[in-house]
Order: C-alpha cells, then sequence, then structure tokens
C-alpha cells in the first residue's frame, strides 16, 4: 500500500526534475548566447570591489557554483508550478501560488545570468528579481486578507515594480538596504491575525518562522563568505552558492504557509 502511495510523488517529482532541468538547459543557452552581446558588455558595480568569494573565470560561467546553485529558485519554482498539492481550490492563495513559481523561476534565471557574466544587466535582473519576490509577498498579503483586489493589487505590484526598478538602475549600491525594505512589511504581515486570521504563536504560522530562520541562517553564511579568513576562491564549494539554496528554500515556504493559513470563503 506504501509503495502505490508513492507511486504518484515519484511520478511528480520525475516530470519536475525533467522540467527544471529543461529550463535549466535553456537559461544557460540563452546565457552563453547573450554572454557576448551589448546587454552583457557593461561590468557588474561588485567588479570594482569583488564579486563574491569565487573567482571569476576566463569563460562562461564566469562562476560556476554561483551560476549553478542559483537554479535551485528554477527547481522550486517549477515545482511549486506543477505541484498537485496546493492551497485550495477558489481560494486567493491558490491564485497567488503559480505568481510565486514564476517569480521563482525568474530570480533563479537572473541569478544565473548574473553570476554567469558579472555584467550589470544581469546584476540588475538579480536585484529586480528579488525585489519582485518582495513586492508580490507584501501585496499577496493584502490581497489573500481581502484588503486589496485584483485589479488594484496589480496595478500596485505593476507601480511598485516599476518604481524600484528605476531606483535599482539609478543607485544599484543600495540594493540590500531596500531589498530588506521590501521584504519586512510582508514577514510582519503574514505573521498579524489581520492578515492570516491566526496569533503569531500559532503553529499554523510556523513555516513563516522557518522561512525566517532558514534566511538568517543564510545571511550568516554569506557574511561568512566575504570575510578572507574562510573564503577559498577556488572551491566549487562557496558560501554565496549555499546563500543560494538556503534562500529558495526560505522563499519557497511562503508555500507551505499559503497551505496552512487559507481564506477560504464560507
Amino acid at each position: 500500500m506504501q509503495s502505490r502511495a508513492l507511486r504518484p510523488f515519484a511520478i511528480r517529482l520525475a516530470i519536475v526534475i525533467l522540467v527544471a532541468l529543461a529550463a535549466s538547459a535553456a537559461i544557460y543557452f540563452i546565457t552563453q548566447a547573450l554572454a557576448d552581446s551589448s546587454l552583457a558588455a557593461r561590468a557588474a558595480t561588485c567588479t570594482k570591489t569583488g564579486c563574491f568569494c569565487e573567482a571569476p573565470l576566463a569563460s562562461i560561467p564566469k562562476q560556476l557554483a554561483d551560476s549553478f546553485s542559483s537554479l535551485a529558485f528554477v527547481f522550486l519554482g517549477v515545482w511549486t508550478l506543477l505541484a498537485t498539492r496546493g492551497p485550495a481550490v477558489g481560494t486567493p492563495e491558490r491564485r497567488l501560488t503559480p505568481l510565486f513559481g514564476i517569480v521563482f523561476v525568474f530570480i533563479g534565471a537572473s541569478s544565473f545570468f548574473y553570476h554567469s557574466t558579472l555584467s550589470f544587466f544581469g546584476q540588475f535582473l538579480d536585484i529586480f528579481s528579488m525585489y519582485a519576490f518582495g513586492i508580490l509577498l507584501a501585496i499577496g498579503a493584502l490581497y489573500r486578507a481581502r484588503k486589496l483586489r485584483g485589479a488594484p493589487a496589480i496595478m500596485i505590484f505593476v507601480a511598485l515594480s516599476a518604481i524600484f526598478a528605476v531606483v535599482q538602475y539609478l543607485l544599484p549600491d543600495a540594493r540590500r538596504v531596500l531589498f530588506a525594505a521590501l521584504l519586512l512589511p510582508g514577514i510582519i504581515l503574514e505573521l498579524t491575525p489581520f492578515i492570516t486570521g491566526f496569533s503569531p504563536r500559532s503553529p499554523r504560522v510556523r513555516f513563516i518562522y522557518w522561512g525566517v530562520g532558514t534566511l538568517v541562517v543564510a545571511y550568516v553564511i554569506w557574511l561568512l563568505d566575504q570575510n578572507p579568513a574562510f573564503c577559498d576562491s577556488g572551491s566549487l564549494l562557496q558560501g554565496h552558492a549555499v546563500w543560494h539554496v538556503l534562500t529558495a528554500i526560505s522563499a519557497f515556504l511562503i508555500v507551505a504557509h499559503y497551505r496552512q493559513t487559507p481564506h477560504v470563503t464560507a
């Protein structure tokens, strides 16, 4: 009986892996095609001070570990889009979940392009994709609690995305502060009964705490990766690569959180 129950999961996992590999291959070849174009001609701002611990190569991808670890977002994005077990049909969470899947794939593709080319355009896409996640988290919280309707939510999301895209282009070095500023409102909202209908101490919201905890661990590893005492620039085991995997898991936990706190219409 147990083997029969595991069979659908195994089939679904195999499909997700195949689709994720196909998407990753497409991202790889598109990056190769664009690496010599004008889009990748301008160097990322970090090249003046050193782009992460991993030493850049002369070939594409320039940073192997940091590039391919970004594809963890692609795998979890495909899983989110293809998973059959999600929030209940008809709930706002059901409509929001595929959007997060798309954003996850976008983050993975953007980060791969950034670390592969170390270009300003790649840096812009990488940070902008993270902004999109933060904006979607906050707008999604208000939408699923029915504080925002569909059309206004979309317009606010587009407007904020456009504003932060301009800011990111003009002030690229403000990216870390701006990302934290965008991420905090969504996290706070998802811990309030005003949004979820559950107390911050309820086990129903545990995935938000797990997500924040995973993000904190990832950030500590990222900071250590920038310290010469912990940096091995020639190793395939890079702290920033671990950051990619852990932040992908952290972001993915919002999907589990949605399953635990659905807004079902009576």
